[in-house]
């Protein structure tokens, strides 16, 4: 098949939806389609790589309607606001080509208010429609007033268990996160835990914290370091690369992800195929492929993720329990698994697939 991937942001800015759509791309085109990347996203300092997966970066004014007419499907990839994304779903409707729309996002009533402008209308009826967690699935559904069927991000474990391979043990509890700094991922809230978790902890149990990431909150989050003390005792390198990120998760004796709307939570399952226990919040997508006490730990609220952080420092056994599962056992979402559903949805939507659906 010919297939269009619409999304609005994409590399070289990283992110979930970014790593998702390359990784997914990359995917259908070893398996044999030929494959667009559609994005207004401009090029990085180094030319996209010249391969089997074609990356337009469209300009103002370039026709987007040009680049689907010919695509067997489209498959477009929201976040909260996604107008290229919408776009393309529109058109896809007006010109009868199959489309899927993934939506990456938690989609609250207040937030999924610019989509149900965007496509309730006209397009929500003439797409096919699904999400990577089923905490973002449930409330699209009513949004869109459609069913939306789960389709989860993807991963290769195999690249992951190295770091686990690769472990080093240091004498401090090391805390572990990746993360947009921005209000929605709730950074400030993640140093506010880690303060909490440092007065709970014994004296013989030093705290050591990597928040990899970069954004407009950074700024704030230095402040709010300094004025709780522990400056000292977090690092804060910036936006990492996938090699850099691996490398950091060599160290780490927990993962937390504080964010309430979290969608998903790519970080969150490279730190779990990683061997590390996650901690992250009972209500987020990262339900998905965290079970509590099996693969990583849940919280209802900030101070029940400290008391969390804290039972992992203080139980290694239980700590090396989680981590040997994780290390040991595949999450359900590995892109085999992905693949094939993702050809259903494209089945399921209309495509030309030859899937059963």
């Amino acid at each position: 098949m010919r297939i269009a991937l619409v999304t609005d942001s994409y590399l070289p800015v990283l992110g979930g939806i970014e790593l998702h759509v390359r990784d997914l791309a990359d995917q259908l085109a070893a398996a044999g389609h030929a494959v667009d990347v559609l994005t207004r996203t401009p090029a990085g300092p180094d030319a996209d790589p010249v391969g089997d997966v074609r990356v337009v970066r469209l300009g103002r004014g370039d026709r987007l309607a040009g680049h689907l007419a010919d695509a067997d499907v489209v498959h477009v990839h929201s976040s909260v606001v996604s107008p290229l994304a919408w776009r393309a779903a529109a058109l896809a409707r007006t010109l009868a080509v199959p489309a899927l729309v993934t939506v990456h996002s938690m989609v609250s009533h207040g937030t999924a208010r610019p989509m149900a402008v965007a496509l309730r209308r006209a397009t929500a009826s003439g797409v096919r429609w699904s999400a990577v967690s089923r905490a973002v699935a449930d409330p699209l559904s009513r949004t869109v007033g459609v069913p939306v069927a789960l389709l989860p991000n993807g991963i290769d474990p195999t690249e992951w268990r190295d770091c686990h391979a690769h472990r080093v043990d240091a004498p401090e509890f090391t805390v572990v996160s990746a993360l947009r700094f921005a209000a929605r991922k709730r950074p400030l809230a993640l140093v506010r835990v880690l303060a909490d978790l440092r007065d709970r902890l014994p004296a013989d149990v030093p705290l050591r914290a990597v928040l990899v990431g970069d954004g407009r909150l950074l700024p704030a989050v230095r402040r709010k370091l300094a004025a709780t003390g522990l400056a000292d005792q977090v690092e804060l390198p910036g936006r990492l690369d996938r090699a850099g990120v691996q490398r950091v998760l060599t160290a780490a004796d927990a993962y937390v992800a504080p964010a309430r709307l979290e969608s998903f939570g790519l970080a969150a399952l490279e730190a779990r195929c990683a061997g590390v226990p996650v901690v992250a919040m009972a209500a987020s997508g990262v339900t998905e492929f965290v079970r509590h006490d099996v693969e990583g730990l849940l919280a209802a609220d900030d101070a029940d993720a400290a008391r969390l952080l804290h039972v992992l420092a203080t139980d290694p056994e239980r700590r090396e329990r989680i981590r040997r599962h994780n290390v040991d056992t595949d999450p359900q979402v590995t892109w085999p698994q992905v693949l094939a559903e993702t050809l259903r949805q494209y089945a399921a939507a209309g495509a030309p697939v030859g899937v059963t659906v």
